[in-house]
């Protein structure tokens, strides 16, 4: 059986969505942050708290920005009706927030697929406060061990197809039998003389993956 993983921000969307809260909510030093993580001068699982503990406006506001703003990625009701057509079990994970990512899937008619992240309160001064994922985390670099969930497919003696984009997807896509990558983890990727297939939108990656299945 093939299941596929896919990461939300940037894959799933037509922007990162704590990227975009950052842009708009937090003060610059945000953005030293980022290139310290992409740098790997600090950890993922270091660097999302310090960042989101930046971001002191409420949530309300924070959702109806990202409602108004984020849109679906290009191509994705193809891709989710190819893998309903097909019964690929389709699971989407996460290193953004449950609580935003969740609102937009429902909002786009797909509050119905497995969604797992990390989910947020507010501390003492008002940030946000990232609780990471509760699943099991076999390495420490990130707050949603994305890796975790590909296990449990392999046990299962599934064939995993992962797309994603980000830092976060660095780890589960080397467990994949196919990566679809594009932005950093396709940089990555090729570093690592990992195959991959580059997309640009999900409308490629439903139609590769229909005709070149697992």
């Amino acid at each position: 059986m093939i299941e596929i993983f896919s990461d939300f921000d940037g894959t799933l969307t037509n922007h990162d969505t704590l990227d975009l809260l950052l842009q708009r909510f937090a003060p610059p030093q945000w953005r030293d942050l980022d290139r310290a993580m992409l740098s790997g001068e600090i950890s993922e699982r270091e660097g999302l708290k310090l960042e989101m503990a930046l971001i002191q406006a409420p949530d309300d506001l924070l959702l109806s920005t990202l409602e108004t703003e984020i849109l679906p990625a290009e191509g994705i009701e193809g891709f989710i009706s190819l893998a309903r057509r097909k019964g690929w079990p389709l699971h989407i994970v996460s290193g953004g927030l449950v609580a935003f990512a969740g609102a937009l899937l429902k909002k786009w008619g797909y509050g119905d697929i497995p969604l797992w992240a990390n989910d947020h309160r507010r501390n003492a001064a008002g940030g946000i406060e990232v609780i990471e994922a509760a699943t099991p985390r076999l390495k420490e670099n990130c707050s949603h061990c994305k890796s975790y969930h590909l296990q449990q497919a392999l046990k299962r003696g599934s064939k995993i197809v992962y797309i994603g984009d980000g830092l976060t997807d660095y780890c589960p896509a080397l467990l994949a039998h196919r990566a679809y990558a594009k932005a950093n983890l396709l940089e990555h990727l090729r570093k690592h003389d990992f195959p991959a297939v580059p997309f640009d939108n999900l409308r490629q990656v439903a139609r590769h993956l229909e005709e070149n299945p697992v």
